[in-house]
């Protein structure tokens, strides 16, 4: 009964004593002015429908957005049919390729940047053209054996995409998943019956990371949907382990602040070069681009790290200030590559982490507003907790997940 007791009290605490609350309460209350509620896009901010989508579901990733949100961000933005010859779009953290693959079938030309070698690659090898007959892989039980019969991009995509899918959302083995054969199989059938309607356009992701840009130029990206990793206890790295041990078997493994990976690298000669269908926005000759230099640290931010150290909650605490370190800079440098007038449209998910009440989409949206642009409306998607609770002044408040739209001035 003690301990039952001691878990309520937790339950309805409004916050850490003694914490202090103004500078959340002061972004939360600018925010509030900027926020609609869009029912519709609870649906969209998750991955829910890509398994049912052609070249999506080769891997699907339960952290993605649906590509469902890339066609209403294409539809609002009146970026459907642009002009020949203009800037591409970015996905700067782009995951499984959601957004540049989805863009590629509406045939806009677009790129993606991300840290992880093994979904790069896959979303690579959506633009062959055709899959070729697997070898006989008899008497192979496990991945590695399979690794090492298989030559070809498409078949060590399939391997890749096999492994992910027989391992959980947290990045376990999924006991109850069908033996590898028959996972391999069925991902070799899938991506064939999805080739046979070829992409229209060869849009590609290179490993690099999403937080420094520095392989863009200034001014030459027309516009941004992008869903950054989320404030939480869950380790990205961690989850994709699976898959990135597998692509390690063949390629090795690289930092992103080495050479981005190019199709190349892989054999994936017919996709061309890197960049080529995106045209002049990789910076090659001349000067370098300008620096990202560090962005300071809000006093939201400073407040949620002094009451996670007032709770003597030091790790958590490091997480929040490296968290933020690194999406403001991120911010920064997306107002350097955007056009002017370009928009960004940024997926991002708020967090109580011990008790303590982060507000990452106004956080977010107070800074932007310094780094140069216009933010037009914070589009609520849902409450990542049921209940709200009173945080200061305020009352019902609960972690969100939210679209920040933008436009760069």
């Amino acid at each position: 009964m003690r301990g039952r007791g001691r878990r309520n009290r937790i339950i309805v605490q409004t916050r850490v004593p003694g914490e202090t609350t103004t500078a959340r309460e002061r972004v939360e209350s600018a925010g509030f002015s900027r926020m609609e509620r869009d029912a519709g896009l609870a649906r969209l901010v998750t991955a829910r429908d890509t398994r049912r989508e052609p070249f999506h579901r080769w891997m699907v990733f339960k952290q993605a957005f649906s590509p469902g949100l890339v066609r209403r961000f294409l539809r609002d933005e009146a970026l459907l049919r642009p002009a020949p010859g203009s800037a591409p779009l970015l996905d700067p953290f782009s995951g499984t390729g959601t957004f540049v693959i989805e863009c590629a079938r509406q045939n806009i030309p677009a790129i993606g940047v991300d840290a992880l070698l093994s979904t790069a690659f896959v979303t690579n090898v959506k633009a062959l053209a055709e899959i070729p007959d697997v070898p006989d892989l008899t008497g192979c039980i496990d991945w590695p054996q399979v690794a090492d019969g298989v030559a070809h991009p498409a078949h060590r995509a399939a391997l890749i995409c096999a492994v992910a899918a027989r391992h959980t959302a947290k990045g376990t083995l999924n006991r109850n998943a069908p033996p590898l054969l028959d996972s391999f199989n069925a991902c070799v059938a899938m991506m064939r019956d999805d080739i046979l309607h070829p992409l229209p356009r060869r849009n590609i992701i290179v490993h690099a990371d999403g937080c420094d840009l520095a392989c863009l130029a200034d001014a030459s990206i027309g516009g941004i949907l992008t869903s950054p990793p989320y404030l939480s206890r869950h380790d990205y790295a961690k989850l994709a382990q699976p898959q990135e041990t597998v692509y390690a078997h063949w390629y090795g493994t690289v930092t992103p602040k080495q050479l981005p990976a190019s199709p190349q690298a892989h054999g994936l000669e017919s996709v061309g070069s890197p960049f080529k269908s995106v045209g002049p926005p990789i910076e090659s000759v001349g000067s370098p681009p300008m620096p990202n230099l560090p962005a300071p640290i809000p006093d939201a931010v400073l407040e949620a790290c002094d009451a996670l150290m007032l709770a003597r909650q030091q790790k958590p605490a490091r997480l929040v200030r490296t968290y933020f370190q690194g999406l403001l800079a991120a911010i920064s440098d997306f107002r350097r590559v955007l056009k002017a007038g370009a928009p960004c449209w940024i997926v991002i998910g708020g967090a109580r982490l011990k008790d303590v009440y982060i507000p990452t989409d106004t956080i977010l949206a107070d800074y932007a507003r310094s780094a140069g642009f216009a933010v037009d409306r914070i589009l609520v998607a849902r409450n990542l907790i049921p209940s709200g609770r009173k945080f200061g002044r305020l009352t019902n408040i609960a972690p969100r997940e939210s679209i920040l739209v933008m436009r760069c001035i």
